[in-house]
Order: structure tokens, then sequence, then C-alpha cells
């Protein structure tokens, strides 16, 4: 590929090469040299890094990315990079230390703004490494000593980076810098296992032989490092100090965020550069990305501006000097001269004899426009353009896939053309193609993603530039829609929880009761008068929580009738509720509607959709596509997360339905929104011979009334449009199809105009956040649920910020976001707070340009202002939340939430949703006036979105609005308090099985309850194997869940992997669990086995075959009686635990066999 005739250390540039072509140079040269590259940015470096670890196993990369945030800003680096840079460090230390030792080429990756951050000393790196393996000296509590002189937390369940946790003899370890988590099993002091380990299911995996613990961050705030901080900061700031708060808290040994901005306070010596790592010795070709001068002058400018508004606006910020913290762009250039120096260059130079220039004539790849052809004329044109290109033009032709397994695809799209043409191909490693060795005219190959280029009479053509991404299987986490009020609820001290039998009591905590010598965990509730109720911890499927703990309400009183009234009387309201509900979807599944199936020109449509479907998307495609082709009107619920890819599942329904000669409309609650999905649809539907319209107040009178003949005539298949659509005066020609988007902003009159729509067509509706009835009918069975949850391919989180207004940490987000080519976001509650708001960052930030947009505006006003951000000329928009829905700007990735208290969660969400579009990270900053005291609604609103920072949120922030403000009204403007009633997972349940009831006639539902077991065994997860209360507390609530004995040795396999060999106590509750199930199978609603024999008893006394057990009883020999009671006895000496067990479990299973 390369062709280098001059000394390589004798060359100073090579000009003509592409972005593309870099990582292939840097494996190509360091296949003979060590290297150091300089990339511009951070997707330079990671385009590098990603084709080297693919590629080149051999070669050791260490990869040190800069801090994600802006010098001195309040947000602290991402922990994942920190880890690339702690790794990576602390390996160079080893790698010089040990010189003479490596043999294999080691490759340096690092970024312009890398270059600038310095970093711990190196002996700071070294003391705070080790290497664990089977055969380590280390003893058990040496490696715990480690772990927390190196910073890392202990906690109960290892769940992020920079964790461990101990439980017996094993230990859990999340080290920073690696991809997995470990588990090691120690047999006293000496390892017997280390297995990789998922934080998230907290279940082993893999066997290995050894891993290596790295520090937790570049610094650790110990005793001594706090004394180092405080000197430091005491000697520069004087009696200043004491009325720091951030000298406050570091004192205190607290972190908060953007503490790593202080690093040169923590550490004795000096930081040292990246410069300070590199092995000159090793002899090192250093790489400098393209105008590289350029790039280091405006970032030292870049740093200096930052670090001088930060210490004008906080003096804190004085007790260092920036070149502390990052080094000199005179230091970088000094330091490059000690390497042999490659620059790169964009262009070639005009021809020339200078030996230290290499042009190498690299030109981006100009793809034909078949590219935009059908898929099967896609492939054959491609097919032939490369044979043209082979036989026409003498060139070699490289294809490269993503997907390694996809690679035997390929070439059978051009095995036959090949063969018939006589032209020889091979499959490749891409090594063979950098290094040309005898390499064919015509080569497969795979490889992470590259632009597509030439060089020479090399075409290097990725298959992503043709056909788009790559169809991965990517895994999307997916919650059982019926459990995920579970998952939300989980109870703890001081809650209120409805108990099925007894009613609302208070849980006052777990407690270990001995009977006889024999403990039981039992869950303490308190009820009216003192009351007290222990229920055992098998049994807690019986509890749940009720909605709102904070609520002040009465407690019921056990014993009375007060509770069964009350449930009874919910339980009508909800049995009239169901028959109501089913009768409408009854009315709604009698009408047999026409077959729709998809057409030829379906795939051709389909086509058109510039990305790969993720999982969840074509999930939800298919469910759509069969509820059409069922013959029966569809109402499916598609809830998908903003930018997941709800759209397309709508434009792909109404393709079907309008391709079949039926109307659609689509109804969206602003008219920002509607010319959002207008043009959508309009691009997408423009060469087919359907017509799009689209209807709001923005619509010109004239044209509304031509609209309005064209639907009622059926001449528009497809119309996009405000509630408008649902005035009495329109009228539809044919309407197949009501699509309803973002439903939560509707108001309840147009709610109730769609569901009197809703009779005879079908429906789609789709939502990030859905409201409490449309969510409930889903959950009922009543309304089919369609889940989109997995993030597009490169989607990141967005970081989330709750904070008192702060002038200087805003202008830092509002200038961050201008200086890396973006705009951002303001949003304020109230219209009449927008102009004061306006003057307030204008004065804080006179350097950006600055549109307003709300909704009392003229409509062409409005239209200006948001046109304006959208094409780029305005750096932030101040609006209401007229934005929530509708505004699709990939390049915003910041936003300012003016007073978020006064927005409520789905608002919160939406809003959120409208950032982080792209592939760039996205910062959201709630703000609340300084001082101000939230009330606990307010509060728990803002805790919530601050903790679902995580992809896919948006179906657990229903929950928790669910859970915050009640279920809502499933049957229109009657509103009920049927939640506060009995509690919203009760409710749930109970409306649940009404509506299973009702829709099952024949097979009726069997009830709540679970059986009293006594064994005289102790039952419970001891606190010396599982110390952590709240971790019990949800191991014993999915024991009390677990329903079949495949379900209970998985837990039994969790709990040993997890926390070593269940004790005794642990198995005795296992085999209760067994016995629980068996008695549920069997209707046995009481057991107690004592040393003379065992008592049991059935469930109102009934046996469904009372012939067959009088006849068993009279052949027993006397050894089984019935007692006046109806309770049947077993005499037989039971004296150990396993003879308890077994003869219980034989009891049961003889009287299974009898009702056969």
């Amino acid at each position: 590929m390369f062709n280098f005739n001059k000394d390589l250390n004798k060359i100073r540039e090579i000009n003509g090469i592409r972005d593309s072509l870099i990582p292939f140079l840097i494996s190509y040269l360091s296949q003979n040299q060590n290297i150091f590259y300089v990339a511009k940015n951070d997707l330079e470096l990671s385009n590098v890094y990603n084709f080297l670890y693919s590629n080149f196993k051999e070669i050791n990369i260490y990869k040190i990315p800069a801090w994600d945030c802006l010098p001195y800003d309040i947000s602290s680096p991402n922990l994942n990079l920190i880890g690339e840079r702690v790794k990576s460090y602390t390996d160079l230390c080893f790698f010089k230390k040990n010189k003479n030792e490596n043999k294999s080429k080691n490759v340096i990756l690092t970024t312009i703004n890398g270059l600038f951050n310095k970093t711990a000393p190196k002996d700071f790196f070294l003391k705070h490494f080790i290497n664990l393996n089977l055969s380590s000296d280390y003893k058990f509590q040496l490696i715990i000593e480690f772990l927390n002189n190196s910073g890392y937390k202990r906690v109960q369940t290892v769940r992020e980076f920079g964790e461990f946790s101990i439980r017996g003899s094993i230990l859990d370890v999340f080290p920073v810098g690696n991809q997995s988590a470990f588990r090691i099993d120690f047999i006293g002091d000496n390892i017997e296992t280390i297995k990789t380990m998922d934080p998230l299911t907290q279940r082993s995996k893999d066997k290995i032989n050894d891993f290596n613990i790295y520090t937790s961050n570049e610094f650790i705030l110990n005793e001594k490092n706090i004394e180092n901080f405080r000197k430091r900061f005491r000697s520069k700031n004087g009696a200043a100090s004491i009325n720091s708060l951030f000298y406050e808290n570091i004192s205190a040994g607290m972190k908060f965020n953007g503490i790593e901005h202080f690093l040169p306070l923590f550490h004795e010596k000096q930081l040292n550069s990246i410069f300070d790592y590199l092995p000159l010795e090793q002899g090192i070709i250093c790489l400098l990305t393209k105008n590289f001068e350029n790039l280091i002058q405006e970032r030292e400018l870049e740093i200096n501006n930052f670090g001088n508004e930060r210490i004008d606006e906080n003096t804190d910020y004085n007790a260092f000097e920036i070149e502390e913290l990052y080094i000199t762009k005179n230091n970088i250039l000094d330091n490059i001269k000690k390497f042999n120096v490659i620059q790169l260059n964009e262009y070639d130079k005009p021809s020339s004899t200078n030996q230290n220039e290499i042009n190498i004539s690299s030109k981006p790849l100009i793809i034909p426009n078949f590219i935009n052809s059908e898929k099967i004329n896609k492939i054959s044109n491609f097919v032939q353009f490369c044979i043209n290109e082979f036989n026409n033009n003498n060139k070699i032709i490289t294809i490269i896939t993503e997907d390694e397994t996809k690679i035997n695809n390929l070439v059978s799209f051009f095995e036959e053309d090949l063969n018939k043409n006589k032209i020889i191909f091979e499959l490749i490693e891409i090594k063979k193609l950098v290094n040309s060795e005898n390499l064919s005219n015509f080569n497969f190959s795979y490889s992470p993603y590259l632009e597509s280029f030439e060089l020479n009479n090399h075409i290097i053509i990725f298959t992503r530039d043709i056909f788009g991404f790559p169809e991965n299987k990517r895994k999307s986490w997916r919650r059982k829609t019926e459990n995920f009020l579970k998952d939300v609820n989980s109870i703890n001290v001081g809650d209120l929880v409805a108990h099925i039998d007894h009613g609302i009591g208070l849980y006052d905590g777990l407690l270990k009761i001995s009977t006889n010598g024999i403990d039981h965990d039992c869950l303490k509730l308190l009820y009216q008068d003192g009351d007290k109720l222990f229920l055992p911890v098998e049994n807690m499927n019986l509890l749940s929580r009720v909605g709102d703990s904070g609520i002040i309400r009465n407690l019921d009183k056990l014993g009375a009738s007060n509770w069964q009234n009350r449930k009874a009387n919910v339980k009508k309201r909800i049995k009239d509720m169901a028959e109501k509900l089913i009768r409408v979807a009854a009315q709604r599944e009698i009408i047999n509607t026409e077959k729709l199936s998809i057409t030829d020109d379906y795939d051709k449509f389909s086509n058109d959709f510039p990305f790969q479907l993720t999982d969840d998307q074509d999930s939800a495609i298919k469910d759509v596509i069969s509820d059409l082709e069922a013959g029966k009107l569809m109402d499916r619920l598609i809830c998908g997360d903003v930018g997941f890819g709800k759209t397309e599942v709508a434009l792909r329904a109404s393709f079907i339905v309008a391709n079949a000669g039926y109307q659609v409309a689509l109804v969206a609650p602003t008219t920002i929104l509607v010319k959002q999905h207008y043009k959508s649809f309009y691009e997408r539907f423009k060469n087919s011979s359907l017509k799009v319209s689209s209807l709001s107040r923005m619509t010109m009178a004239s044209k509304r009334k031509i609209i309005k003949n064209n639907l009622k005539s059926g001449e528009i298949n497809i119309v996009v449009g405000t509630h408008a659509l649902l005035s009495n005066d329109i009228d539809f020609n044919n309407l197949g199809l009501l699509i309803v988007d973002e439903e939560q902003h509707f108001g309840v009159a147009q709610k109730e105009k769609i569901k009197e729509l809703q009779g005879n067509i079908h429906v789609l509706t789709l939502t990030a956040t859905p409201i409490p009835r449309t969510l409930q009918l889903s959950l009922s069975g009543l309304k089919q649920l369609s889940l989109i949850s997995t993030p597009p391919v490169d989607r990141l989180s967005i970081r989330t910020f709750v904070f008192e207004w702060d002038k200087v940490v805003l202008l830092d987000a509002l200038n961050r976001e201008k200086n890396r080519g973006g705009q951002s976001f303001i949003v304020c509650p109230r219209i009449k707070d927008i102009d004061g708001l306006y003057e307030k960052v204008k004065k804080m930030a006179p350097n950006l340009s600055i549109k307003v947009a709300h909704g009392q505006m003229k409509i062409d006003e409005l239209d200006s202002s948001i046109n304006s951000f959208a094409d780029g000329k305005s750096d932030v928009l101040i609006s209401t939340n007229i934005i929530e829905s509708g505004i699709d700007i990939p390049n915003a990735n910041t936003m300012i939430i003016y007073k978020s208290d006064m927005f409520g969660l789905s608002q919160l969400y939406q809003l959120r949703g409208r950032i982080g579009r792209g592939k760039k990270r996205a910062y959201a900053y709630f703000t609340v006036e300084a001082g101000k005291v939230l009330n606990k609604n307010s509060q728990q609103r803002l805790d919530v979105i601050k903790t679902l920072d995580n992809l896919g949120a948006g179906f657990s922030l229903a929950s928790y609005d669910m859970d915050i403000r009640g279920a809502g009204n499933l049957l229109g403007d009657e509103q009920s308090g049927q939640i506060k009633e009995v509690g919203v997972e009760l409710y749930q349940d109970m409306l649940k099985d009404a509506v299973y009831s009702y829709k099952n006639k024949e097979a009726p539902l069997e009830e709540v309850w679970s059986p009293s077991i006594s064994l005289g065994l102790a039952v419970l997860i001891p606190d010396t194997y599982v110390y952590d209360l709240s971790t019990r507390m949800a191991l014993y609530r999915k024991a009390g869940d677990l329903r079949s004995s495949d379900e209970i040795n998985e837990f039994n396999e969790e709990l040993f992997d997890r926390f070593g060999p269940p004790p005794v106590e642990v198995n005795n509750l296992l085999q209760t669990l067994i016995i629980k199930n068996k008695c549920l199978k069997n209707n046995i609603s009481f057991i107690d086995a004592g040393p003379k024999g065992i008592l049991l008893g059935f469930k109102n006394n009934f046996f469904k075959n009372t012939d067959k057990l009088l006849d068993w009883i009279s052949k027993s020999s006397g050894q089984i009686k019935v007692r006046p009671d109806q309770k049947l006895f077993m005499e037989k000496q039971l004296k150990s635990r396993e003879e308890k067990i077994e003869n219980v479990l034989t009891f049961i299973d003889e009287l299974e066999d009898l009702k056969s």
C-alpha cells in the first residue's frame, strides 16, 4: 500500500494524506518503529485506536485522551476516559522501567487537547498498581488495603468503575481502565479462581488467569493528599480559605464535580506532562496531525481565556497557576524537537527533490450515484462498478466490511461475476493489505469503518459508504413491562405498604424472630393502635408499596373489616370500569377490517430510510405489520425515547395503509411538531403517487379550505396536523389510520374526540413518556405495547446537573458549546419571565447571538426565530417549553432550564430529549433559584430526572410519574381515588385481574394467597452471608416471586456465584420456597412439621378428589389421621432437618397424585 523509497529517519513531511488513510499509515510505520501520534480530536483518536486494536493485536497501544470538559469546568471528566488515561500512563511507566524486555512495537495516541493536560507524577501510578493472578503472593487483607489506599469505594454491590465489595471469601472489583468487573474467590489467603463479572446481572462469566488493578483516578482523596491541598490552598489564599466551599468540602474528604481541576494541589511533587512518560530512549517517530501548530495555538488561547475568566469570578482558583495544570505551547514545541517528527499535510506539495518530503496523493473515492438506487440494483451496480474499475482502469480493489461474520455474504455478491470475468480474488487480513504482501488484485477484508479512499492505483471501499450502517445485533436492555412497577417501587423503612389481607400498614424494618431457638426473618409491619404484624420473608409477594408514602393517611386496624370493605369497593369499581373498557375493546375486536399486506414497493420505501434499524425498531415495525395483516383494528402504543426512531414506525405504517387506498391522519400537539413531521413525511413520500399535506394554524385560510375539500374527496392520502384535524368541520373520505404523537400534550376534549374516532379505525400512539392512562391500558392488556429502548448507533447519554443558577458555570456551558461548533437551548417556564431572562443572558454572554421563541409571538416571527436557530445562524434559543416537541436540531447539545422546579417530570424528560440527538456528548443543566426551598414533589422530580440519565429511560420515567401523580382515569372525565385507596401496585394487579376475568370467563383467575409453613427450621439470609440490608430485601422480594423449580435453582446458582456457598439457613429458605409452590399448586394453606409428625390443612378445607383421599387415609394403617378441624396429621418421628424436608415433600407429592 505504501512504498517509501526514502529513509524514514529523514522524512519530515508526508503530504496528500486523507484522514481515513492515517490509521493505515500508522499501522504501516509501527511494524518497525515506535509511534507517537497526536490526533486533532477525540473522533480521530477513536478511529485510529479502533483500527489498530482490531487488526494488529501484536502492537501495544496506549490511548491517552484529554479530559472531556472545559478548563476549570464544574463537571468532572468521564470516568471511562479517566480510566483510559490512568491505564495508559501506568503501563507506560512499566514500559520505561522494563525497556530491555520490550520487543514488540508500541503506538502511543493522544489528541491536541491531550498534549496540554498534565497528570500525576510517575511514582503515583507505580505505587497504586498491582497485577492479581492465580499465583499472586498478595494476601486477602493486603489487597483490600491496596484498594482502599488507591481510592476504590467499598459498596455492597459493585455496579460502577472504582468499586469493590466483600462477601465472605469473595471479592468483587471493577477496576478503572477495564471493560469488565472481576470476581475473585479465595481459599484462606490464596486466590482459588478469577472470573469476569457482569455488573448488571451480578453473575460471573469466564475464568481468567490474571488482571490489573490501576489507581481509581489521577489523585486520591486520602489524609495525606487532603493535607497537601490545605497547605497549598492556604499559602495562596490565606485567611480567605475558611470561607471557601471548595476548601471546606475537600477538608471534609468530600468529592464534588470538577474536583479534578484542582489536581496540582493534591500532589507533593509537580505534575508531569505526557512527554515525561514517553520512552525517548526507545526511538520514537512523532506523527503530528494536519495543521498542528495552529491547533495548539488555538488550544492554548482557549485554556488561558477560560482560566483567567474563572479566576476573575472565583478566587479559589488563584490557589495555583495555569501552567501547573496545563503545559504551554512553547513547552510542547520544545519537547517535540526531541523526536524524529513527521508532519502530516492534507494536500500534496509541488513535486520537488526534497528528501524530507513525500507526496502520497491519496484522494476521496467518488462514489457513483447508484447508491441511491433500490437495494437489489444497488448491489448489482456496485459489483459492476468494482469490476469495471478493475478491468478498464487497472485498479486494485479492496472491499472492507465492518462485520467479520458478514464477509462470506459480501463475497457471494461478487463471486459469480468475478468467476465469469476470470478475476482471482482473496479474503485477506488488513495486515496483509497494509504491508502489501503478495496482494491479489481483488480483495475482501473486515475492519472498523473509515471513509473510502483511493491511493495511487488502489481503491479501498468500506461497505458502509455503499449500503449504510451494518445490521449489528445489539443487545437492548429489556424490562418485563408487567413487572416495571415492582422494579421502581422498592420498599424502604418508613414506607406505607398494603398487605393483600390486612391492609395498609407502615413497614418498620426486617427483624429476626426467634421461636424455640429457631430464627426466621420477618418484615415488621405497624398498624393502627400500635398493632404489629410479622410477615415471613418467603411470603413477601403478599405485600405491595402504596403509591405516595409522603401523604399522611390512617393505618388500617388489624382484624377489622375496614380494609376488606374498602378493597371490595375498589374491586367493584374496577370491575365496572373493566367491563366498560372490555366493551370498548370488544366493539373494536368484533369489527372485521381489510387485511392490509405489504406490497412489492414496500421494500423500496423501506430502503429509503438512511439508517440501520435497531432491534427494537425492527420488532415494533413487525408488530404493526402483524396488526394490520390480522384483519382486526389495531390499537398499539409505541413507547420510545426522543430520537429512538418512532417516526420511522409511523412512516412505514402510513405507507402500508395509504397504499391500500385508505387515508392516514397524524395528529401532533404543536405547529412546530407538525412542521417537523410534514417535512419527514413529504421527503419520504415525494417519489410515490401518494399525496401528503399539512394543516395547522400556520396554514393560510385559502389553502386550509382546499385541504379540507381534498380530504373529503380523498385526493389527499396523508395529512399531518394539529388538533384542528379533530374539529367537526373536517370530513375524511376513507380514514384508515390515526397516528397520535405526544399524546400527553392534548387536552381532555381532544382526547375524547380521539376516543370517538378510535371506534372503527386503526390507531397508533407514539410517545416517549406515556400518560398514566395510556400506560395503564397497555399494562392491563387492552392496548398493545411496543417498546423501543435501544438507542441508535453511537448515541451517548446526556450528562445532567441540578444546581442553583450560577453565572460562571452557565457561561462556561454556553461557551463550550459555541467553541465546539454547537448551539444551546435555554428554556423558561413562563412567558412573562422571558424578557428578564433574555437580558440576564445577554449581559452574561454578549458575544453570543440569541433568539427568542414562545407561543404568543406572531406566526412569522416565531417561524423566523426557529428557522434562524435551525439554520445555525444563532448560538442560543431562549424559549418556553414550545420546543418540548418537534425541534430536531442535532447541532444543539447544551440545554439550560431556568426554574426547572416549575416543570413536570415528563416535561423535563421531553425537554432534555431535544439535545443529544447526534454523536456529540450533550449537557443538561437544570437550575433553580438561589436559596429557594423546593417542595417535596419538585425535589422528587429533579432527583428522578437526574437519576434517569441512561438512554431509553422514558418508560421508567412514566412509572415514576404514575407513582408521583397517580394513574389518571381510564374512562374520561370522571375521577376516582382507587389508586390512593390501595396503592398503585395492588391497584394495577387488581385491574389486570379484572380484565383477565372478563376476557377468560371459563378460566377464572387464581386468588393471590400464600400458605403458612412451619418446619421448625431457621429460614433467613443471615447478615453474615449478605450484609447489606437493601440487597437482602431485594433478594427476599425476588424469592417471593419465584414460581418454579427452575427459577429457584437459578436463584440458588445466583446466590452461590455472588455470595459463595449458601449457609444452611439459606438452603432452608430455598426448600421452603419449593414447598410453598407445591402448596399453592395443591391448595394447601397450612403445614407444620414437628418432631412427631406433619400437620397439614387445605384452603377452605377443599380437596379436589375426596374419595381418593379418604381411601388413601384408610390404607395408611393409622399413620395418617383426620382431625376434627379437618386437618390431616401424619404421625412420624422426624429428628433431623433432612427428614422434615424430605417427608413434607413426599407427603405433598402423594396428595398431588391423588388429584389425578
